[in-house]
């Protein structure tokens, strides 16, 4: 499985109001073997509702 890249869209800075491309920044690393009891799920779809989230 070390063929495969996690990507992850990682939160620069806070934004102030409407947010930016240049508040996030895209990391991709090598997916990581799961060990002993562990699994290996994929994430499709994530929604992140801006009022959940107070400072």
């Amino acid at each position: 499985m070390s063929d495969l890249i996690n990507k992850q869209i990682i939160l620069k800075s806070r934004p102030v109001s409407e947010p930016k491309e240049s508040d996030f920044t895209l990391v991709e690393t090598p997916t990581p073997e799961p060990g002993e009891g562990e699994i290996l799920s994929r994430t499709i779809y994530l929604s992140l509702d801006p009022y959940t989230n107070s400072p």
